[in-house]
């Protein structure tokens, strides 16, 4: 299989427990088969808690947001359709790549990571929510 960035040849690798992605050996993007994304988000493997802690740079963030939109569409590796590109959930400010045909997902170098660390605070959001909820009631409760 070819990098859809720049025609290289990639190669196999175990990430994570038993997911097999492809990895461009000139840009280091990542080719991610159907299902395969989700099975990275299930398992905890890599440990992101310090960098869930560090505040996200939204700035930096929406530039390479605005920047990401502007670059020409890719062509899936696998399928050879165009791909669309849209934000991975609807607060993670991370553009991904994604085959409607076959379902695999194109990363660029550093978003399989940022993805990750997305992944866990949302864990970690979530988790805390309830939290959040119940001591807003008790709040609401005792100004009364």
């Amino acid at each position: 299989m070819h990098c859809p960035k720049d025609q290289s040849e990639m190669f196999k690798k175990n990430y994570e427990k038993d997911v097999e992605v492809d990895i461009c050996t000139e840009c280091g993007g990542i080719w991610l088969d159907h299902g395969e994304l989700e099975a990275i988000q299930s398992i905890r493997e890599n440990d992101y808690r310090e960098q869930v802690k560090e505040a996200p740079n939204f700035l930096r963030q929406a530039e390479e947001l605005a920047r990401q939109k502007e670059s020409p569409l890719l062509t899936c590796p696998h399928c050879a359709v165009e791909m669309a590109r849209r934000e991975y959930g609807y607060t993670s400010q991370i553009l991904i790549d994604v085959c409607s045909y076959c379902g695999g997902v194109w990363l660029d170098p550093g978003e399989l990571s940022a993805l990750e660390i997305f992944f866990e605070r949302s864990r970690v959001e979530a988790a805390n929510r309830p939290h959040w909820i119940l001591a807003g009631i008790k709040k609401l409760l005792a100004s009364d």
